[in-house]
């Protein structure tokens, strides 16, 4: 019973979370949500513009919306860390401009 009571050695090696470690890595998932929520609102914008009129543009606009949003949120939340950092980081890396290698 005072073994319980000391709790695991895991847990008494542990680092204490601070403010910082915190921030830091949920950058990631706010970095990704913001891209993902305004490229999910813009893909549902365009495709409200090409519906004829009215009612029907809202729907169209809230269902693809909610649509990618979830599917992003989806995949985040069940992809395996190693694989989401491989694909960002893949994403990031095609995105910044090639440096012509120094002779």
């Amino acid at each position: 019973m005072g073994d319980r009571a000391k709790g695991s050695s895991s847990e008494r090696t542990r680092k204490p979370h601070t403010r910082g470690s915190s921030i830091t890595s949920a950058a990631p998932l706010a970095l990704y949500a913001t891209v993902m929520g305004g490229l999910a609102v813009g893909v549902g914008a365009l495709a409200a513009l090409l519906v004829p009129a009215g009612e029907a543009r809202a729907v169209v606009w809230l269902a693809l919306t909610v649509l990618i949003a979830g599917a992003a949120g989806l995949w985040w939340g069940l992809t395996p860390v190693s694989d989401r950092l491989r694909v960002l980081h893949r994403a990031l890396a095609s995105a910044q401009p090639r440096r012509s290698p120094h002779h």
